[in-house]
């Protein structure tokens, strides 16, 4: 049985284990750090989802808003766990609360060279922008 909840800062060391488990996070690239990731979470409580199984979280998915577009970061499954639909699922979750909220725009980052996660997100219907390309500044 698989339970699909808010995501805590209690689900951290498992969560940080979880992403460094799959390939295409690149995990530096952002301030993942615990004091990161509960910003994440306490800016956005009901949009950050984790799936556990057995007391083990085996997906996670983090959402965010900046009051006019939704973001999606560190969508995971554990291997064990994927083709089950809980990447879907979280993903559908967030969604929903965005659209409840009023957000109808839904964007995400995936890595030049992760080939999996952009079959997968193509998959659920999001499609590259060829007239952006992505700039950013360490702080």
């Amino acid at each position: 049985m698989v339970e699909i909840r808010e995501m805590t800062t209690q689900d951290y060391q498992q969560a940080y284990a979880l992403w460094e488990s799959v390939p295409g996070m690149h995990l530096s690239s952002l301030d993942n750090s615990f004091a990161g990731i509960a910003r994440v979470i306490a800016a956005n409580p009901t949009l950050c989802l984790v799936a556990v199984a057995q007391g083990e979280v085996v997906a996670t998915a983090l959402g965010a808003t900046d009051g006019r577009k939704g973001y999606l970061y560190h969508v995971a499954v554990a291997k064990k766990q994927r083709g089950q639909g809980l990447a879907k699922t979280l993903v559908h979750t967030i969604t929903a609360r965005l659209k409840h909220r009023k957000i109808n725009k839904l964007g995400l980052f995936v890595v030049a060279d992760n080939q999996a996660g952009q079959e997968f997100w193509v998959h659920q219907g999001f499609k590259e922008r060829a007239d952006i390309k992505y700039l950013d500044l360490d702080l």
